[in-house]
């Protein structure tokens, strides 16, 4: 009996495990705005989902805001199966992006300095900054300048 309890626990144990989704990390501060506030699970899914008008949430997500007031920063994360899939989901938003006749978002434009692999947009009164990490997809929207550069504390956890 004891060792079916201890077989069960362990059981649990690894299944609690395996059903959470992986580390996500967000900046403390990007710019001079704090985190203030981290959704992430089946949360942030569901408003990755909703702002998109259908499904495209992967499994791990997380959404950061940053700073206070109505201009809050925000930064999504989405981990895909591999850096593959990731590239291929970024490359197909930013081709989507391209041609979209009715978008709030304007001015898509590679930045120079990562080669193609980070872009910027304007739209809703802000800057958008897409790139790919690993196996990292990442969108984040601000209203702090920093110009054709990606925010270095984001740069420090997701490198180019």
């Amino acid at each position: 009996m004891r060792k079916f309890k201890f077989l069960i626990l362990t059981f649990g144990i690894i299944l609690t495990a395996c059903s959470h989704p992986p580390d996500l990390p967000t900046p403390a501060n990007i710019g001079t705005k704090e985190r203030l506030r981290l959704i992430s699970g089946e949360q942030a899914a569901e408003f990755v989902n909703r702002m998109h008008g259908q499904a495209v949430a992967t499994d791990a997500n997380v959404i950061a805001e940053y700073g206070k007031g109505e201009k809050k920063d925000l930064l999504y994360v989405s981990r895909y199966a591999d850096a593959e899939a990731a590239q291929k989901a970024f490359e197909s938003m930013i081709e989507k992006m391209a041609v979209a006749q009715k978008s709030p978002f304007y001015h898509l434009r590679p930045i120079a300095r990562y080669q193609g692999k980070a872009y910027m947009t304007l739209g809703m009164g802000a800057v958008h900054y897409i790139y790919c990490s690993g196996s990292s997809l990442l969108w984040f929207q601000t209203y702090q300048t920093f110009g054709t550069t990606l925010p270095p504390m984001l740069l420090e956890l997701y490198p180019i």
